[in-house]
This record gives structure tokens, sequence and C-alpha cells, in this order.
């Protein structure tokens, strides 16, 4: 068979030189479910088998990911860009915040009450809380360095935790998104309320830590994942106190 794209002889289901398929049919609507199932969403590859995997053995998936086994798992990348990009586009049209995002908004509210209306850090916390979905995608290095550090003694390098925090912030968004959803459709509203995905997502990250970690016992990782978390808010407030001492000194 004559491949199509850079017309070499083939033979098998793709081309020898290229790696085109070798059987390329008419466009049309087949051709176009299958382009959106299989290569945008990758339905028969892995979306749902990474969801599905990330519900009943988060730690375990990951790491098989990351020992090669990649081949059924959605892009850990993609995943939380999809996800973050689901959640903004369904939180906007029911109009509900999280319970992180409501605190970004109060820390906000007290910078503006200490006479910083202007506040960069005020401004940046607020863009924190109006935009969850985009915030937790920036705010993923500096988790993925929290953990990396309290776990270091595991051998893994930083990007190998960035990639573990991906598939959990790509988990947790799906938690959120599922409750934003029911809360919307009962028509449950409140601050204490919308604690409970946060604390759903939390316990889902202490979850995947302590399987994924394996060489340590159960009362250490937990008291390291805890660690990750102190260590992530005191990075996060010490960027804002940067921005913050950065814009006093411009401001004199």
């Amino acid at each position: 068979m004559v491949c199509k794209n850079c017309e070499q002889e083939s033979n098998g289901n793709f081309c020898n030189n290229c790696g085109q398929k070798s059987n390329t049919k008419r466009i049309n609507y087949n051709y176009l479910i299958d382009e959106i199932s299989n290569n945008i969403l990758q339905v028969n590859r892995g979306i749902f088998f990474t969801i599905k995997e990330l519900s009943i053995r988060p730690g375990h998936s990951i790491k098989e990911f990351l020992r090669g086994k990649r081949k059924q798992h959605f892009k850990p990348i993609a995943f939380v860009l999809l996800t973050s990009a689901l959640y903004v586009l369904i939180t906007l049209l029911i109009d509900e915040k999280t319970f992180l995002g409501n605190a970004f908004s109060g820390m906000a509210r007290a910078l503006n009450e200490s006479g910083l209306e202007k506040s960069t850090t005020a401004n940046i916390l607020n863009w924190l809380s109006n935009n969850f979905g985009y915030s937790s995608l920036l705010l993923l290095p500096f988790f993925s360095f929290a953990s990396y550090i309290s776990f270091i003694n595991q051998k893994y390098n930083f990007f190998e935790h960035l990639i573990l925090n991906c598939y959990i912030t790509g988990q947790q968004t799906l938690i959120y998104l599922a409750c934003a959803i029911i809360f919307f459709i009962l028509k449950i509203d409140g601050y204490y309320v919308q604690a409970v995905p946060f604390f759903i997502a939390t316990l889902f990250t202490f979850w995947t830590f302590n399987q994924f970690f394996e060489t340590k016992k159960t009362l250490s990782k937990t008291l390291l994942t805890m660690l990750t978390y102190i260590l992530y808010v005191i990075g996060t407030m010490f960027v804002c106190l940067i921005f913050g001492i950065i814009e006093g000194v411009i401001r004199g």
C-alpha cells in the first residue's frame, strides 16, 4: 500500500516512514465525531479512564504514569487545563464561588479596610478570588514545590511532583465543579456549605499522597502532607508580602 502522505510503500495500519494511518477515509460526519472524541477529548484512550482511576486509586495510578504506564492515561497538563476550563465555563453560568475564593476575597477586604484600596496585593487577591479556575493553575507550582520539599527523601524530582499535583488539582477541580452543580440544583448556599468541597478536596490530597508515597508510615505521610500545606500557605503569603514591599518602595 502507498502512503497518501509521504507516498512511500507501507505495511500494516500505519506508515513505516511517517506514521500516518494507512487507511485514510473521506472526511464526513463520522470523521468529525471520531476526531473530537479520540483526538480532542481522547475518550477512547484516557479522559474517563483517568477520572475513574483518580476516583478509586489516585496515588497508585499517578505512580504508574510516572513509571511509564501512560498509554491509557489522559495527559496531566491537558487534564488540569481541561478541568479548569470546564470549571470556569460552568461556574460563570451558575455564578458560584468557592470556599477558597471567599477566603481570598476576605483577605482583600481586610487590606482595603486598612486603607490600601489601591494595593497591588489586594488586587491580586481579588483576582484569585474571582478566577479560581485560573488561580489554581498559577498556584500549582507553589504547591508542587512545597510537596517536593516536604517529601524530598522520596527521590521524586520537582517536575514529577508537578505532574502528581496536576492530576490532583484536576480531580479537585472536578470535585468543586460537582459540588457547585449540586448546590445550584438544590439551591443550597452559605459560607459553611462552601467549605464542604474544600475539605473533600483536601482529604483527596491526603488520600492520594498516602497511596503515592509507599515507603513511609501513614502517620508520617499525613504529617508531611500537613507540612506541604503549611509551606504552601507560607510561600503564597511570602510572595504577596514581596509584592507589598515592592509596591511600598515604589510608592515611597
